[in-house]
């Protein structure tokens, strides 16, 4: 974990930088899967006919609305795992994040008690250099001066 402030820094970009790359791969992903459905169903739909007649046409319009349905099926199986792994990932990352995040936090907390213990011990020594310096005023006020007379 990040012990300093550019440490920090560094891994917060990093972690940007992934999360940016999850999603341009989801996207990547969705699209390519999007095109390649797209290219079977117009596949399925421009086929020639095989005959010109009527009961021959309409056995193969339900052959092929059977595969289109099956692409479809299928189409939405995948979309729905690529969904589950992209918010596993998602999740797995905000962890990341969230554990970089409260030691951060952590650092930063302790950088200011170090800061008020430095304050509270920097006060210290100047009171108690103020006090040794009026013990003294105090103690040449109280000895007598011998006079030369």
């Amino acid at each position: 974990m990040p012990s300093t402030t550019k440490e920090a820094t560094a891994s917060y970009i990093e972690l940007s930088g992934q999360a940016y790359s999850l999603f341009v791969d989801a996207l990547a992903a969705t699209n390519q899967r999007r095109l390649d459905y797209t290219k079977s169903v117009w596949e399925i739909l421009s086929r020639p006919y095989a005959s010109a007649a009527p009961e021959a046409a309409v056995r193969e319009n339900f052959e092929r609305a059977s595969q289109i349905a099956g692409l479809t099926v299928s189409e939405l199986k995948s979309s729905g795992e690529q969904a589950r792994e992209l918010t596993e990932s998602v999740i797995s990352h905000a962890a990341k994040v969230q554990e970089t995040y409260v030691h951060t936090a952590r650092g930063v907390v302790n950088t200011g008690i170090s800061n008020v213990n430095y304050a509270k011990d920097a006060t210290s020594q100047q009171f108690d250099d103020l006090s040794k310096r009026l013990d003294e005023i105090q103690t040449r006020i109280a000895t007598p001066v011998s006079s030369t007379n």
